[in-house]
């Protein structure tokens, strides 16, 4: 598994969105592992998509019976993000 790819919030607007830490989740390729107390701190967005976009914004979603950690990435494009998801897995 590869190390963490989400970058760290560093945009001021970021000071009051409450996410688990990093350190707590593993992301590889298709999946992310995380506790089912890193879950719950993750703010849902199933029908939607949170606003104040910025690199390591990162919220749940579900799907069918699937949860997915979703994040905005940093982007090639400069003033865009990337989006991005995983498969959560409860370790």
């Amino acid at each position: 598994m590869a190390i963490n790819t989400i970058p760290k919030i560093t945009d001021p607007m970021g000071k009051c969105w409450d996410q688990p830490s990093l350190q707590n989740i593993i992301i590889d390729d298709t999946h992310a592992l995380m506790s089912n107390d890193d879950l719950n701190r993750l703010s849902e967005y199933s029908s939607s998509i949170p606003s104040g976009v910025y690199p390591g914004k990162m919220w749940r979603a579900k799907w069918r019976d699937t949860w997915l950690l979703r994040w905005y990435g940093e982007s090639d494009v400069p003033g865009m993000c990337s989006n991005n998801q995983r498969e959560i897995l409860i370790v």
